[in-house]
């Protein structure tokens, strides 16, 4: 074959092949896009607030935010807290974390945590930013109020007080022995703690300090009860306030009072009027307490005081008129 007839068959074979592979695939020379990634989207679905720290001023809060996370990867995204007092609605103080980056272009959600330490007094607005790459992507708020209801972990103890009986020990010259049963109840949800427990009678009037003293609660078992008995000595015929104070090491855990009544007094509904009464508190002695040949001064009766307008009793004067009158009448019968 001569060399133009093999150039003529080559070119055209080669245009028959052009027109082939445009007839099959208009694209089959194209290369493909790129697939589109939307941009990175952050949007706060929950917050959760719980408490970690309490103490008599300060408290330690943790905000969980719920962060869903949509589209491009994030650059540098971090969330701020900021805490807005409630009555002033100036900024107390605020803390970021940071989002970490998803590779995933997948929707995901993240669990985001901080810690935010606060003044137990007053309430906080906690205004939550969202930023990705310096932009503002999201933003929400949550209000917490009444800490001061949160009892300091110092002071947890699960022991309350549920009642006080008082009754009578012994009876001296001017004192009476008080013999206090302290009912202590473990509301806890495991034992207690060997607590320390102080015991004072103090007089209702003057608020003076008549007697102390103290006792133990012992590890008391959860949801059981634990009866502690002490007795104080204090001066008769006054009324008394007796205080029960629960300590924790040097730190005063609570602290319960009852009236003791040594002086009652009775109201006169004619005068309206208070007036002390004596008690025999030798009557209220137990197990033999009473002091042997010990009388208890009873109420004295005072006489009612003479006034100026009170009859007078009968005397000499009535006789003085009866000889009067014998007189007048001997003298008229001579007339």
């Amino acid at each position: 074959m001569k060399p133009g007839h093999l150039l003529t068959t080559i070119l055209v074979s080669l245009l028959i092949l052009s027109f082939a592979i445009v007839l099959i695939k208009s694209d089959v020379l194209q290369m493909p896009p790129e697939k589109r990634v939307p941009p990175s989207n952050l949007n706060i679905r929950d917050v959760d607030v719980k408490p970690v720290v309490v103490t008599s001023s300060q408290i330690v809060v943790n905000v969980t935010a719920y962060i869903n996370h949509a589209g491009a990867k994030t650059q540098n995204a971090t969330m701020l807290i900021r805490a807005i007092s409630s009555d002033t609605k100036l900024l107390q103080t605020q803390v970021s974390a940071p989002i970490p980056e998803i590779e995933s272009e997948m929707e995901k959600t993240l669990a985001i945590s901080t810690n935010l330490n606060l003044e137990r007094n007053g309430g906080y607005d906690l205004n939550i930013l969202l930023f990705d790459n310096g932009s503002i992507m999201d933003s929400g708020s949550v209000s917490i109020s009444g800490l001061n209801a949160l009892t300091p972990m110092s002071k947890l103890s699960g022991v309350t007080l549920s009642n006080i009986d008082f009754t009578v020990s012994n009876v001296s010259t001017g004192k009476v022995s008080i013999k206090s049963d302290i009912y202590l109840e473990n509301k806890g949800p495991q034992a207690s703690e060997n607590l320390k427990v102080t015991v004072k009678a103090r007089e209702a009037t003057s608020n003076l300090l008549a007697d102390k003293t103290g006792t133990e609660t012992g590890i008391i078992v959860n949801e059981t009860t634990a009866v502690k008995s002490v007795v104080l000595t204090v001066p008769e015929g006054y009324n008394y306030m007796v205080v029960v104070e629960l300590w924790k090491g040097d730190t005063l855990i609570n602290s319960w009072e009852k009236p003791v009544l040594l002086a009652p007094t009775k109201t006169v509904p004619k005068e309206s009027v208070e007036k002390q009464t004596n008690i025999e508190v030798s009557k209220f002695v137990r197990e033999g307490g009473a002091v042997p040949g010990y009388a208890v001064p009873g109420v004295t009766m005072t006489p009612a005081p003479m006034y100026a307008g009170a009859p007078k009793e009968p005397g000499f004067e009535i006789f003085a008129a009866i000889s009067a009158l014998l007189i007048v009448f001997v003298l008229r019968r001579r007339l």
